[in-house]
């Protein structure tokens, strides 16, 4: 998802560039602005308005990368446009990557439910079969220590504030 939003970010920052540089002068055009349902894994994230011009639709950058769970700035000085990641949240995959010592197992049976491993012992279960987008839960690991557990966008995120109480090693993934 961060090299789909980043390809939408270059492509604009080109576009922008070469009609700059190929047109010093405030050119009028003619565009329609129509209404969008931006819909992102089956479920409708966002309703909005959207530019068309000579048939191409312009989305906001700032919500197009809310969608994708960045965070943009704009500096007026430099013109320029910021991406950052939201950095609350890690995905069950990046902190197995992060973690050596970690695995993790999927249910055969039931899909968004895992068993992850420290060595041969679990360090705790995740059931998130049942979680809609946005909906929260928790998992207490086999130390006693709370673990918040999200879905956002059909992935299965983890808290990295929890993720680092209980021990376990957060690392960028930027």
């Amino acid at each position: 998802m961060k090299k789909i939003v980043l390809a939408v970010a270059a492509s604009a920052l080109i576009g922008t560039a070469s009609v700059a540089g190929a047109a010093p002068a405030v050119k009028t055009v003619k565009a329609t602005i129509k209404y969008f349902n931006y819909v992102v894994n089956g479920q409708t994230k966002l309703t909005a308005d959207a530019l068309v011009f000579n048939g191409t639709t312009y989305v906001p950058i700032r919500e197009a990368a809310s969608l994708f769970n960045y965070s943009t700035t704009y500096d007026g000085a430099t013109k320029t446009i910021s991406f950052s990641s939201k950095k609350e949240w890690i995905t069950l995959s990046d902190l197995i990557a992060a973690n050596p010592r970690l695995s993790a197992s999927q249910s055969e049976d039931t899909a968004n439910v895992y068993v992850v491993r420290a060595g041969g012992e679990t360090a705790f279960s995740l059931n998130a079969a049942n979680l809609k987008d946005g909906e929260t839960t928790s998992v207490v690991t086999n130390k006693s220590h709370l673990i918040t557990v999200k879905k956002e966008l059909g992935s299965i995120v983890l808290s990295k504030k929890d993720v680092i109480a209980a021990g376990y090693i957060v690392e960028s993934f930027e």
